[in-house]
């Protein structure tokens, strides 16, 4: 079954999809006694911004997103939030919202890009039946053992800061998410994961041990995922760095580019 053609409805469900498996992840992480990682959450008018304390300078824990030119005076009020925090934050503008009125406003408020990423999506349909030579996933029941996926997951994304490692975990420990974990020759070599928002199903938690690479696992895990999305879903979508190794390889199993985001910092913060 082909993708179906891309229309703004589309890109808003895709995206919802991705948001939702992170947002939930802080929203769990706020809720903790005392919230230990100090994060705040502000969601108003279309606009969404995480701060996470206890990592000023992690831009995926502080970011602005659903920016648009009709939001600015929303903006102007999440900036204050992060100044009174003494936080830059990062900044994700859709492609198809960013317009030379808001780039010039941006760059008004101090903002410059510094990145581009991309968001994929495919048909949730089974892929043909395929082995990947000394590699075996496996999806780990919700209450099995955790410490063979966490060290992959770990090991794979190279987090030495113990609060950023604690969050990695933490989200993929979240209500309705999925976890795989893929094994070279018998032994743990990478993880991934997949959950569901409104029959999209968002594949994340990529990551593979540095001595295991170029191995197939995650191609393993991406087959393996596409073929238990089809089962209860009508797309799959997943995020990457634009035009990267990932990116190709996730084309290979039929993704195809839903849009482009490109990433905004403060001019002071950029060297």
């Amino acid at each position: 079954m082909a993708a179906p053609p891309l229309t703004p409805e589309l890109i808003e469900r895709l995206e919802g999809a991705v948001r939702e498996k992170g947002w939930d992840a802080l929203s769990r992480a706020s809720r903790l006694e005392d919230n230990p990682y100090g994060v705040t959450l502000y969601e108003r008018g279309g606009l969404w911004a995480s701060v996470v304390c206890a990592l000023p300078e992690l831009p995926w824990f502080n970011t602005v997103s659903g920016l648009s030119q009709d939001r600015l005076t929303g903006l102007d009020e999440v900036l204050a939030l992060y100044r009174s925090q003494r936080i830059a934050p990062r900044l994700s503008v859709w492609a198809t919202h960013l317009t030379p009125v808001l780039g010039a406003a941006l760059f008004d408020r101090g903002f410059t890009p510094v990145g581009v990423g991309t968001t994929l999506y495919a048909a949730a349909t089974a892929p043909a039946p395929r082995t990947f030579a000394g590699v075996e996933v496996r999806e780990l029941e919700p209450s099995g053992r955790r410490e063979a996926f966490n060290t992959a997951l770990l090991a794979g994304y190279g987090f030495t800061d113990p609060v950023q490692r604690a969050l990695a975990i933490l989200e993929h420990e979240g209500p309705g998410v999925r976890r795989y974990l893929a094994c070279v020759d018998g032994q743990p070599a990478a993880a991934a994961a997949l959950s569901v928002h409104d029959g999209v199903a968002f594949l994340a938690g990529a990551a593979t041990r540095p001595d295991d690479r170029q191995r197939g696992a995650q191609s393993a895990l991406i087959h393996r995922r596409l073929d238990d999305a089809a089962r209860s879903c009508e797309l799959v979508t997943v995020t990457t760095a634009f035009a990267s190794a990932s990116q190709r390889n996730l084309e290979r199993h039929g993704f195809r580019v839903a849009q482009l985001k490109t990433s905004w910092a403060a001019r002071s913060s950029v060297k």
